[in-house]
């Protein structure tokens, strides 16, 4: 028996190195023209769906690559094209450096689509969502109501990316009274389990996950189930609910931060000249509701980073605020009931 395990041994570690060495792989750095590191280059492998975004130092590597001849190239946002070919050969890295030439930058100011103050603000670009998220949660909502008597509510819809929950947080101002509310939502594809059994497993278990990581109560739920293509259909779950804290947080120090920055009347980046030619690519935003107990106004704010001027600065300061405010209260989260 001993013999038999050294010889399936050898076999195996024969048959490792045969592997390490069938295949092969390419690496290098990337460059602008004054041969500093760029990060963020996407480096492809022409006719395949292999990619590789390079490092802060610019480096990039394809590892485990079948021997033989390959066309990349290295393409960002700003900068010309480049491409190169090489041959791989059986357990060897094969080098290839770009240097990419930035473009010059030239910045085309466009006029608004809207003047300013001029704008229908009969509902926000994601009202879809909102309304729908709105209506799972009982929220009513803001738009078309009468006159409130001097009653006025703020409502951010927070984004950030592909982050799951999203966050909405409200406030209420009734005469000299301040009062809030942090509500989590998700708005998520349900894939079928033959596809994505873990992620599937993930979005049945959603409402005990905000339950558990976010202070929840009872969690509002609804699944949709609507034609999204000829003879194809996607399932969506919606989930929502209100988070409980060990102590009220200070909603009146955080309307207080938020009306410093014109959080009532911030102009919509549609009444506001943009840049025709930056793309933003963050991810970050936020949509604001504001009911002042009259009248009804909406605005979103997003791309802050590439956006120049006051109304750019005070959206990217309400961001900050509440982005701040829900890092703090996260800590004194409720713990979820077992």
């Amino acid at each position: 028996m001993r013999g038999l395990a050294v010889i399936t041994l050898a076999l195996f570690t024969a048959t490792g190195v045969a592997a390490q060495t069938t295949s092969g792989a390419v690496g290098g750095i990337v460059t602008d023209s004054l041969r500093r590191p760029m990060q963020g280059v996407t480096i492809r492998v022409a006719h395949t769906e292999l990619r590789r975004i390079s490092n802060a130092r610019g480096e990039f590597l394809f590892d485990r690559l079948t021997p033989g001849s390959y066309r990349l190239t290295a393409t960002m946002i700003g900068a010309r094209p480049a491409w190169d070919s090489v041959v791989v050969a059986p357990g060897d890295t094969a080098r290839v450096d770009f240097a990419l030439r930035l473009m010059p930058f030239v910045v085309e100011t466009l006029p608004p689509r809207f003047a300013r103050g001029t704008r229908p603000d009969t509902a926000p670009a994601e009202s879809e969502t909102l309304d729908l998220v709105a209506r799972v949660g009982r929220i009513p909502l803001l738009r078309a109501r009468p006159p409130t008597g001097g009653r006025r509510e703020l409502r951010f819809w927070i984004g950030g990316g592909i982050a799951i929950p999203m966050s909405l947080v409200r406030l209420t101002i009734d005469g000299a009274r301040v009062r809030g509310e942090v509500v989590r939502y998700v708005v998520q594809t349900l894939p079928d389990r033959e596809v994505n059994r873990g992620w599937r497993a993930f979005m049945d278990s959603v409402p005990n996950w905000l339950r558990l990581s976010f202070g929840c109560g009872s969690v509002a739920t609804d699944t949709l189930h609507y034609p999204m293509a000829q003879a194809d259909y996607r399932n969506e779950l919606v989930a929502v609910c209100s988070t409980r804290h060990t102590r009220e947080p200070d909603w009146r120090a955080l309307l207080q931060e938020l009306e410093a920055h014109q959080v009532w009347t911030l102009p919509d980046q549609s009444e506001l000249p943009s840049l025709a030619n930056i793309v933003s690519v963050d991810g970050g935003g936020v949509t604001t509701e504001a009911w002042d107990g009259a009248r009804y106004h909406s605005y979103t704010v997003g791309g802050v980073a590439v956006v120049t001027g006051p109304e750019a600065q005070h959206g990217a300061a309400i961001h900050r605020v509440l982005i701040e405010f829900l890092t703090r209260v996260h800590h004194d989260l409720q713990p979820a009931s077992r």
